[in-house]
């Protein structure tokens, strides 16, 4: 009895011994200490070189400012901006063609809005001989100034220099004008905008005019200016004629009483 279950414990101890060796006959041979790392697949932005163990390195975008670009606006780029909403309206003006020195004539300008004419602008300038009317576009603010200048001109303002412009009536400005010397010379005519305290010459124009010399005026005007000297002069020429005359009246008196006494 005590036979058998020694064969049953040997005949396990055998099936356990042959099932270790089985086991170890099929398991792999022992793996190198070298660990191989499959490398990633290279993405579009990496080229194939690119070592793939190393990270992808952080781009840092630099932002460079615009010159100005924060500074404040300029007194000009204000006064642009404000000019660009302006309505657009005509200044129509007569200047002189021609003059003679001692002539005074009168130079007029006038401005509208977009409602009044250009008709109605020319209607009220004055259209004598020789007056060259022209018209001009230029914009208009609430406030305007008109300004006459010459070097070669006595200019007298028969008007206020800043006026108002808008509604369906012209506003008007008025200059008498007596030329300085003969030639040809000049006129510069400029409507002033003034917005926020900024003022700009939007439009300006310059007129020549011929002036020349009537010699009626120009004798009169020597004359006028120089009569001192001329009285002066007719002074001393006639007392030269008298003393001429003089001495020959005694010249002859003496040649007469010579002859008598022969």
């Amino acid at each position: 009895m005590r036979i058998r279950p020694l064969c049953i414990a040997g005949a396990t101890v055998a099936v356990i011994a042959a099932m270790l060796l089985c086991s170890c006959s099929r398991s792999p041979a022992p793996a190198s200490t070298t660990t191989n790392i499959e490398p990633a697949p290279a993405t579009k932005d990496q080229k194939p070189s690119d070592s793939p163990a190393s990270s992808p390195r952080p781009v840092h975008r630099q932002y460079i400012a615009r010159p100005g670009a924060d500074a404040a606006p300029t007194d000009d780029e204000l006064l642009e901006q404000s000019l660009n909403q302006l309505k657009k309206g005509n200044l129509a003006y007569s200047t002189p063609a021609n003059m003679t020195m001692g002539q005074t004539k009168r130079v007029t300008a006038s401005i509208g809005d977009p409602s009044v004419s250009v008709d109605a602008l020319k209607a009220g300038l004055p259209a004598d001989n020789g007056a060259a009317i022209a018209v001009a576009a230029t914009p208009v603010s609430a406030r305007m100034k008109m300004e006459l200048k010459s070097a070669d001109f006595d200019i007298t303002p028969l008007s206020s220099e800043e006026q108002g412009v808008g509604g369906n009536t012209p506003t008007s400005w008025e200059w008498d004008i007596a030329p300085k010397h003969s030639g040809t010379l000049s006129l510069h005519l400029a409507a002033v905008v003034e917005l926020k305290n900024l003022s700009r010459d939007f439009t300006s124009i310059d007129r020549d005019v011929a002036v020349r010399v009537d010699p009626v005026s120009a004798v009169s005007s020597f004359m006028t200016t120089n009569w001192q000297w001329l009285i002066a002069t007719l002074t001393a020429i006639c007392g030269a004629a008298w003393k001429l005359l003089k001495g020959r009246k005694k010249k002859d008196n003496s040649d007469s009483a010579a002859a008598a006494g022969d």
